[in-house]
Protein backbone atom coordinates (compact mmCIF):
# COMPACT_ATOMS: atom_id res chain seq x y z
CA UNK A 1 0.00 0.00 0.00
CA UNK A 2 1.20 3.26 -1.20
CA UNK A 3 0.22 6.63 0.55
CA UNK A 4 2.10 9.58 -0.50
CA UNK A 5 -0.57 12.24 0.84
CA UNK A 6 -2.48 14.13 4.06
CA UNK A 7 -5.20 11.82 5.55
CA UNK A 8 -7.88 13.14 8.33
CA UNK A 9 -10.54 11.33 9.69
CA UNK A 10 -13.47 11.62 12.19
CA UNK A 11 -14.19 9.18 14.73
CA UNK A 12 -15.22 9.61 18.30
CA UNK A 13 -13.04 6.65 19.08
CA UNK A 14 -9.80 5.43 18.04
CA UNK A 15 -6.85 2.94 19.59
CA UNK A 16 -4.01 1.48 18.80
CA UNK A 17 -0.94 2.43 15.84
CA UNK A 18 1.58 0.01 14.90
CA UNK A 19 3.80 0.38 12.15
CA UNK A 20 5.57 -2.51 10.64
CA UNK A 21 8.21 -2.36 8.36
CA UNK A 22 7.25 0.90 6.22
CA UNK A 23 4.07 0.68 8.05
CA UNK A 24 1.35 1.88 10.14
CA UNK A 25 -1.13 0.50 11.33
CA UNK A 26 -4.41 1.91 13.66
CA UNK A 27 -6.38 -0.84 15.33
CA UNK A 28 -9.83 -1.01 16.67
CA UNK A 29 -12.19 -3.50 17.10
CA UNK A 30 -15.89 -2.10 15.91
CA UNK A 31 -18.93 -3.74 14.87
CA UNK A 32 -19.14 -3.29 11.08
CA UNK A 33 -23.12 -4.47 11.44
CA UNK A 34 -25.01 -1.59 10.03
CA UNK A 35 -22.97 -2.24 6.48
CA UNK A 36 -23.77 -5.72 6.43
CA UNK A 37 -27.46 -5.20 6.77
CA UNK A 38 -27.61 -2.38 4.66
CA UNK A 39 -26.05 -3.88 2.04
CA UNK A 40 -27.98 -6.74 1.99
CA UNK A 41 -31.27 -4.61 2.06
CA UNK A 42 -30.06 -2.80 -0.84
CA UNK A 43 -29.66 -6.02 -3.03
CA UNK A 44 -32.86 -6.95 -2.50
CA UNK A 45 -34.45 -3.98 -2.72
CA UNK A 46 -33.23 -3.94 -6.37
CA UNK A 47 -35.05 -7.14 -7.50
CA UNK A 48 -38.17 -4.92 -7.07
CA UNK A 49 -40.67 -4.47 -10.10
CA UNK A 50 -40.63 -0.85 -11.08
CA UNK A 51 -44.00 1.11 -12.63
CA UNK A 52 -44.22 1.27 -15.71
CA UNK A 53 -43.93 4.49 -17.95
CA UNK A 54 -46.74 6.96 -17.44
CA UNK A 55 -47.77 5.38 -14.45
CA UNK A 56 -49.02 8.49 -12.03
CA UNK A 57 -51.15 9.06 -8.58
CA UNK A 58 -54.67 9.94 -8.66
CA UNK A 59 -54.90 13.94 -8.67
CA UNK A 60 -57.20 13.87 -5.98
CA UNK A 61 -55.25 11.93 -3.46
CA UNK A 62 -52.19 14.69 -4.30
CA UNK A 63 -54.78 17.50 -2.95
CA UNK A 64 -55.27 15.72 0.23
CA UNK A 65 -51.26 15.39 0.85
CA UNK A 66 -50.26 17.77 3.45
CA UNK A 67 -46.63 16.68 4.36
CA UNK A 68 -44.67 13.69 3.97
CA UNK A 69 -42.92 11.63 6.43
CA UNK A 70 -39.42 10.55 5.76
CA UNK A 71 -38.50 7.32 8.45
CA UNK A 72 -35.25 6.27 8.13
CA UNK A 73 -33.94 2.71 9.81
CA UNK A 74 -31.58 3.82 11.73
CA UNK A 75 -31.31 6.76 13.96
CA UNK A 76 -27.59 7.08 12.84
CA UNK A 77 -25.73 6.67 10.40
CA UNK A 78 -22.03 6.04 9.29
CA UNK A 79 -20.32 7.45 6.42
CA UNK A 80 -20.19 5.46 3.44
CA UNK A 81 -23.33 3.18 4.45
CA UNK A 82 -26.34 2.80 3.34
CA UNK A 83 -29.54 4.39 4.66
CA UNK A 84 -33.35 1.81 4.49
CA UNK A 85 -35.63 4.26 4.02
CA UNK A 86 -39.62 4.53 4.13
CA UNK A 87 -41.70 7.49 3.22
CA UNK A 88 -45.40 8.22 4.09
CA UNK A 89 -47.80 10.72 2.81
CA UNK A 90 -49.84 12.69 5.43
CA UNK A 91 -53.18 13.67 4.66
CA UNK A 92 -55.28 16.61 5.53
CA UNK A 93 -57.10 14.13 8.08
CA UNK A 94 -54.27 13.11 9.54
CA UNK A 95 -54.37 9.78 8.14
CA UNK A 96 -50.99 8.26 6.35
CA UNK A 97 -50.56 6.77 2.97
CA UNK A 98 -47.28 4.85 2.66
CA UNK A 99 -45.25 5.16 -0.77
CA UNK A 100 -44.60 1.74 -2.05
CA UNK A 101 -41.19 0.69 -2.93
CA UNK A 102 -42.62 -1.97 -5.33
CA UNK A 103 -45.18 -2.38 -8.26
CA UNK A 104 -47.69 -4.91 -8.83
CA UNK A 105 -49.53 -4.00 -12.06
CA UNK A 106 -52.54 -6.29 -10.54
CA UNK A 107 -53.03 -3.75 -7.59
CA UNK A 108 -50.90 -0.83 -8.20
CA UNK A 109 -50.49 0.99 -5.19
CA UNK A 110 -51.93 4.20 -4.38
CA UNK A 111 -48.51 6.16 -4.09
CA UNK A 112 -44.96 4.71 -5.22
CA UNK A 113 -41.41 6.40 -4.25
CA UNK A 114 -40.84 7.15 -8.39
CA UNK A 115 -43.66 10.19 -7.36
CA UNK A 116 -40.89 11.58 -5.35
CA UNK A 117 -37.99 13.93 -5.79
CA UNK A 118 -35.24 12.53 -3.51
CA UNK A 119 -32.11 15.00 -3.18
CA UNK A 120 -29.13 15.59 -0.42
CA UNK A 121 -25.88 17.19 -0.49
CA UNK A 122 -24.70 13.97 1.49
CA UNK A 123 -26.04 11.46 0.29
CA UNK A 124 -27.07 9.73 -3.07
CA UNK A 125 -30.32 8.57 -3.47
CA UNK A 126 -31.25 4.57 -4.74
CA UNK A 127 -33.66 3.41 -6.90
CA UNK A 128 -35.56 2.25 -4.22
CA UNK A 129 -35.82 5.29 -1.81
CA UNK A 130 -32.51 4.26 -0.16
CA UNK A 131 -29.41 6.50 0.55
CA UNK A 132 -26.22 5.89 0.28
CA UNK A 133 -24.10 8.46 2.57
CA UNK A 134 -20.67 10.66 1.91
CA UNK A 135 -18.01 8.45 2.88
CA UNK A 136 -16.11 12.00 3.44
CA UNK A 137 -16.70 11.51 7.22
CA UNK A 138 -15.20 15.17 8.02
CA UNK A 139 -17.45 16.62 5.08
CA UNK A 140 -20.54 15.97 7.73
CA UNK A 141 -19.29 16.09 10.80
CA UNK A 142 -21.41 19.34 11.82
CA UNK A 143 -24.06 18.70 9.10
CA UNK A 144 -24.77 14.96 8.67
CA UNK A 145 -26.94 13.56 6.52
CA UNK A 146 -29.61 15.75 5.34
CA UNK A 147 -32.41 13.94 2.53
CA UNK A 148 -35.03 16.05 1.30
CA UNK A 149 -37.94 14.23 -0.11
CA UNK A 150 -40.20 16.29 -2.56
CA UNK A 151 -43.85 15.06 -4.28
CA UNK A 152 -43.48 15.85 -7.76
CA UNK A 153 -46.45 16.44 -8.68
CA UNK A 154 -47.19 19.20 -6.27
CA UNK A 155 -43.66 20.01 -5.15
CA UNK A 156 -45.08 22.46 -2.20
CA UNK A 157 -45.21 19.27 -0.48
CA UNK A 158 -41.75 18.42 0.74
CA UNK A 159 -39.79 17.55 3.63
CA UNK A 160 -36.72 17.20 4.91
CA UNK A 161 -34.86 15.21 7.72
CA UNK A 162 -31.20 15.41 8.74
CA UNK A 163 -29.98 12.09 9.96
CA UNK A 164 -27.07 12.04 12.76
CA UNK A 165 -23.58 10.41 11.62
CA UNK A 166 -21.98 7.81 13.60
CA UNK A 167 -18.52 6.26 12.95
CA UNK A 168 -18.59 2.54 14.09
CA UNK A 169 -18.30 1.53 10.35
CA UNK A 170 -15.09 3.83 9.85
CA UNK A 171 -12.05 2.04 9.05
CA UNK A 172 -9.71 1.71 12.50
CA UNK A 173 -6.53 -0.19 11.23
CA UNK A 174 -4.24 1.65 8.69
CA UNK A 175 -0.90 0.08 7.42
CA UNK A 176 1.65 2.55 5.18
CA UNK A 177 4.76 0.58 3.46
CA UNK A 178 7.58 1.38 2.26
CA UNK A 179 8.01 0.71 -1.75
CA UNK A 180 10.28 -2.38 -2.88
CA UNK A 181 13.57 -1.98 -4.47
CA UNK A 182 13.83 -0.63 -7.70
CA UNK A 183 15.55 -3.64 -9.05
CA UNK A 184 16.02 -7.23 -8.18
CA UNK A 185 18.62 -7.30 -5.01
CA UNK A 186 18.21 -4.33 -4.42
CA UNK A 187 17.00 -3.13 -0.27
CA UNK A 188 13.58 -2.01 -0.10
CA UNK A 189 12.63 1.48 0.98
CA UNK A 190 12.35 2.48 4.30
CA UNK A 191 9.23 3.05 6.30
CA UNK A 192 7.52 6.07 5.64
CA UNK A 193 7.12 8.77 8.39
CA UNK A 194 3.99 9.04 9.91
CA UNK A 195 2.46 11.75 12.04
CA UNK A 196 -0.97 11.24 13.75
CA UNK A 197 -2.65 14.55 14.64
CA UNK A 198 -5.18 13.83 17.57
CA UNK A 199 -7.65 16.38 19.15
CA UNK A 200 -11.30 16.29 21.10
CA UNK A 201 -13.76 18.86 19.49
CA UNK A 202 -17.36 18.96 19.40
CA UNK A 203 -19.78 19.32 16.88
CA UNK A 204 -23.74 19.87 17.01
CA UNK A 205 -24.24 15.91 17.36
CA UNK A 206 -21.15 15.12 20.23
CA UNK A 207 -20.07 16.99 22.86
CA UNK A 208 -16.80 14.64 22.30
CA UNK A 209 -16.01 14.16 19.40
CA UNK A 210 -12.37 12.59 18.78
CA UNK A 211 -10.48 14.03 15.87
CA UNK A 212 -7.35 12.56 14.16
CA UNK A 213 -5.32 13.83 11.26
CA UNK A 214 -2.64 11.05 9.34
CA UNK A 215 -0.17 12.49 7.55
CA UNK A 216 1.79 9.89 5.77
CA UNK A 217 5.34 11.29 4.72
CA UNK A 218 6.75 10.17 1.35
CA UNK A 219 8.72 6.97 1.51
CA UNK A 220 12.12 6.56 -1.47
CA UNK A 221 11.86 3.41 -3.58
CA UNK A 222 12.00 -5.25 -0.79
CA UNK A 223 13.75 -6.52 -3.61
CA UNK A 224 14.05 -9.94 -4.63
CA UNK A 225 17.48 -11.35 -5.45
CA UNK A 226 18.97 -12.15 -8.72
CA UNK A 227 18.35 -15.14 -10.98
CA UNK A 228 20.80 -17.41 -10.82
CA UNK A 229 23.26 -17.56 -14.12
CA UNK A 230 22.15 -20.51 -16.68
CA UNK A 231 24.43 -23.28 -16.90
CA UNK A 232 26.14 -23.86 -19.83
CA UNK A 233 24.95 -26.38 -22.55
CA UNK A 234 27.06 -29.92 -22.84
CA UNK A 235 29.35 -30.22 -26.07
CA UNK A 236 27.93 -32.10 -28.69
CA UNK A 237 29.49 -35.89 -29.24
CA UNK A 238 32.04 -36.74 -31.56
CA UNK A 239 31.20 -37.97 -35.04
CA UNK A 240 32.12 -41.84 -36.06
CA UNK A 241 31.79 -45.54 -35.92
CA UNK A 242 30.50 -45.87 -32.93
CA UNK A 243 29.38 -42.31 -32.41
CA UNK A 244 29.96 -40.22 -28.87
CA UNK A 245 27.38 -39.38 -26.49
CA UNK A 246 26.34 -35.55 -26.54
CA UNK A 247 27.90 -34.39 -23.47
CA UNK A 248 25.98 -33.48 -19.91
CA UNK A 249 24.73 -29.67 -20.13
CA UNK A 250 26.39 -27.22 -16.89
CA UNK A 251 24.60 -26.92 -13.49
CA UNK A 252 22.56 -23.68 -13.11
CA UNK A 253 24.21 -21.10 -10.81
CA UNK A 254 22.58 -20.42 -7.70
CA UNK A 255 20.49 -17.14 -7.50
CA UNK A 256 21.25 -14.22 -5.89
CA UNK A 257 20.57 -13.12 -2.13
CA UNK A 258 17.31 -11.03 -1.59
CA UNK A 259 17.46 -7.28 -0.65
CA UNK A 260 17.28 -6.67 2.92
CA UNK A 261 14.28 -4.93 4.39
CA UNK A 262 13.74 -1.29 4.99
CA UNK A 263 13.88 0.34 7.96
CA UNK A 264 10.61 1.20 9.93
CA UNK A 265 9.48 4.52 9.71
CA UNK A 266 9.13 7.60 12.21
CA UNK A 267 5.80 7.97 14.27
CA UNK A 268 5.10 11.26 15.87
CA UNK A 269 2.28 12.15 17.92
CA UNK A 270 0.59 15.57 18.23
CA UNK A 271 -1.96 16.16 21.20
CA UNK A 272 -3.70 19.37 22.69
CA UNK A 273 -0.72 21.04 24.97
CA UNK A 274 -4.03 20.83 27.78
CA UNK A 275 -5.10 17.17 27.26
CA UNK A 276 -1.49 15.46 26.72
CA UNK A 277 -3.62 12.08 28.03
CA UNK A 278 -4.84 11.83 24.85
CA UNK A 279 -1.95 10.20 23.43
CA UNK A 280 -2.74 7.56 25.17
CA UNK A 281 -5.09 6.36 22.77
CA UNK A 282 -2.58 5.53 20.34
CA UNK A 283 0.49 2.93 20.43
CA UNK A 284 3.05 2.91 17.97
CA UNK A 285 5.61 -0.02 16.44
CA UNK A 286 7.65 0.39 13.95
CA UNK A 287 9.23 -2.73 12.91
CA UNK A 288 11.74 -3.29 10.07
CA UNK A 289 10.24 -4.60 6.71
CA UNK A 290 11.28 -8.50 5.78
CA UNK A 291 13.96 -9.05 3.19
CA UNK A 292 13.24 -10.06 -0.46
CA UNK A 293 13.05 -13.43 -1.58
CA UNK A 294 16.04 -15.09 -2.81
CA UNK A 295 16.78 -15.29 -6.56
CA UNK A 296 15.99 -17.92 -8.69
CA UNK A 297 18.64 -20.76 -8.84
CA UNK A 298 19.47 -20.94 -12.73
CA UNK A 299 18.32 -23.46 -15.40
CA UNK A 300 20.38 -26.20 -16.40
CA UNK A 301 22.21 -26.63 -19.66
CA UNK A 302 21.11 -28.62 -22.18
CA UNK A 303 22.90 -31.44 -22.98
CA UNK A 304 25.04 -31.92 -25.91
CA UNK A 305 23.90 -33.44 -29.22
CA UNK A 306 25.05 -36.77 -30.03
CA UNK A 307 27.58 -37.62 -32.27
CA UNK A 308 26.58 -38.72 -36.06
CA UNK A 309 27.21 -42.49 -36.86
CA UNK A 310 29.75 -43.25 -39.19
CA UNK A 311 30.04 -45.67 -42.26
CA UNK A 312 31.44 -49.22 -40.54
CA UNK A 313 33.81 -51.43 -42.65
CA UNK A 314 31.25 -53.16 -44.43
CA UNK A 315 29.80 -49.50 -45.68
CA UNK A 316 27.21 -49.94 -43.36
CA UNK A 317 25.66 -46.46 -41.42
CA UNK A 318 26.42 -46.56 -37.11
CA UNK A 319 23.35 -45.17 -34.97
CA UNK A 320 23.73 -41.66 -33.92
CA UNK A 321 24.65 -41.38 -30.47
CA UNK A 322 22.45 -40.46 -27.69
CA UNK A 323 22.37 -36.60 -26.37
CA UNK A 324 23.65 -35.97 -23.48
CA UNK A 325 21.90 -35.53 -20.27
CA UNK A 326 20.69 -31.77 -19.09
CA UNK A 327 22.23 -29.85 -15.99
CA UNK A 328 20.96 -29.61 -13.22
CA UNK A 329 18.95 -26.26 -12.14
CA UNK A 330 20.82 -23.88 -9.87
CA UNK A 331 18.98 -23.72 -6.16
CA UNK A 332 17.71 -20.48 -5.05
CA UNK A 333 19.26 -17.72 -3.03
CA UNK A 334 19.11 -16.93 0.15
CA UNK A 335 16.84 -14.40 1.77
CA UNK A 336 17.35 -11.18 2.61
CA UNK A 337 18.05 -10.08 5.75
CA UNK A 338 15.00 -7.93 7.94
CA UNK A 339 15.45 -4.12 7.80
CA UNK A 340 16.37 -2.21 11.30
CA UNK A 341 13.22 -1.35 13.65
CA UNK A 342 12.46 2.20 12.94
CA UNK A 343 12.91 4.81 16.37
CA UNK A 344 10.01 4.91 19.18
CA UNK A 345 7.70 7.23 18.46
CA UNK A 346 7.07 10.41 20.23
CA UNK A 347 4.59 12.95 21.42
CA UNK A 348 4.67 16.85 20.73
CA UNK A 349 2.35 19.00 22.68
CA UNK A 350 0.68 22.08 21.04
CA UNK A 351 -2.43 24.35 21.10
CA UNK A 352 -5.85 22.82 19.95
CA UNK A 353 -5.80 25.25 17.33
CA UNK A 354 -2.49 24.56 15.67
CA UNK A 355 -2.64 20.97 15.86
CA UNK A 356 -3.57 20.28 12.39
CA UNK A 357 -1.75 23.21 10.69
CA UNK A 358 -2.39 26.07 9.06
CA UNK A 359 -4.45 25.29 6.07
CA UNK A 360 -7.38 22.96 7.53
CA UNK A 361 -10.62 21.92 5.41
CA UNK A 362 -13.34 23.95 5.90
CA UNK A 363 -14.99 21.66 7.78
CA UNK A 364 -12.48 20.94 10.17
CA UNK A 365 -12.10 24.95 10.31
CA UNK A 366 -15.64 24.94 11.95
CA UNK A 367 -15.51 22.61 14.03
CA UNK A 368 -12.15 24.21 15.91
CA UNK A 369 -13.99 27.67 15.58
CA UNK A 370 -16.73 25.75 17.61
CA UNK A 371 -14.41 24.74 20.20
CA UNK A 372 -13.22 28.40 20.94
CA UNK A 373 -16.73 29.61 20.97
CA UNK A 374 -18.05 27.26 23.66
CA UNK A 375 -18.47 29.71 27.09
Amino acid sequence: MKCHDSRRHVETSREGVTSRRASTILRDDVSRRLVVTSLAVMILGACSHQPPEGFAPDPGLVAQVRDIRIVTSYARACPGAAIPTSYEAVLVDGSRVPFSRTYDKKHPPRLHVVFLDRTSPEAVTQQDGDWVTDGNALATATTGFRLTATLRARPSVTSTVAVPPEYSCMPHAFVFAGEPGGGPGQSGGNGPDVTVRLAMLRSPFYDKLFVSGIQVGLAPPCGAGVAGAAGSDGAPGAAGCPAQAGGQGGNGGTGGPGGSGGRGGRISVIVPVDNPFLAGIVTGHSGGGPGGPGGPGGPGGKGGKGGKGGMDAGNRRCPDAADGAPGQAGSAGPSGSQGAPGPRSFVVTAPTREIFGLQVPPELSSLLERLQRRP
